[in-house]
């Protein structure tokens, strides 16, 4: 029972949450939203929904995920990890049942390895996409679901729903503000719990931009 609650926790409010933070960002970035409509009307068109296979085929798309994930991870923190032996890394010694947590959110804003780490900005992957989101030993510059053989488990799961979910969204529907608001105005405040939210949700209005007998 507890294990299956923790998939539920760990599998459903973090993928929700990515999207939304994604859609926010797209939002602030209306360049960024017509690229990726423009590149999905090259590669599914309009007369069908997308599928799985059809992902390899966006990388503008799987960048803004990475780009998603990188300046929004869902947890900020990563779990505790407790080492097993004495060892030393760098010049510090680390003795035994050291208790290691990752501060994920710094690493994926660190200067020195992105430039102007605070900008949503998904080219920064286009240019490297050997960085990827689940190479658990390769790319430790972007770890949304730690790193090493005890990563989460559900990483290419959540990869996954992630990308169909955000790409569904952005294929089959034109996105606006509410009447009377702007995005220039939207607030990106952050609220901490289970998984690191938006302090006030995100209201959008859609408007389908495929056929009505695709909906």
């Amino acid at each position: 029972m507890a294990y299956s609650q923790d998939m539920i926790d760990g599998g459903t409010d973090t993928i929700a949450t990515t999207v939304e933070w994604a859609m926010a960002e797209l939002m602030l970035h209306p360049a960024v939203m017509k690229q990726a409509q423009d590149e999905l009307n090259t590669v599914v068109g309009t007369n069908r929904t997308v599928q799985e296979s059809d992902i390899a085929k966006l990388p503008y798309l799987q960048a803004i995920v990475k780009e998603a994930f990188r300046l929004h991870p869902a947890v900020a923190l990563s779990l505790p990890r407790l080492s097993t032996g004495a060892s030393s890394i760098l010049g510090f010694h680390l003795p035994a049942q050291t208790e290691l947590i990752l501060n994920l959110f710094a690493i994926h804003r660190d200067p020195d390895v992105y430039t102007n780490p605070d900008t949503f900005d998904p080219q920064r992957f286009v240019d490297h996409p050997e960085v990827s989101t689940t190479s658990a030993y390769d790319s430790y510059e972007l770890i949304p679901f730690s790193a090493g053989r005890r990563m989460c488990p559900g990483h290419n799961l959540g990869n996954a729903m992630v990308s169909m979910l955000l790409t569904h969204l952005i294929h089959s529907f034109e996105w606006a503000m509410p009447e009377g608001e702007s995005a220039e105005f939207l607030d990106m405040s952050e609220c901490f719990g289970l998984a690191v939210c938006r302090k006030k949700a995100l209201h959008l209005v859609a408007k389908p931009r495929s056929p009505a007998f695709l909906y």
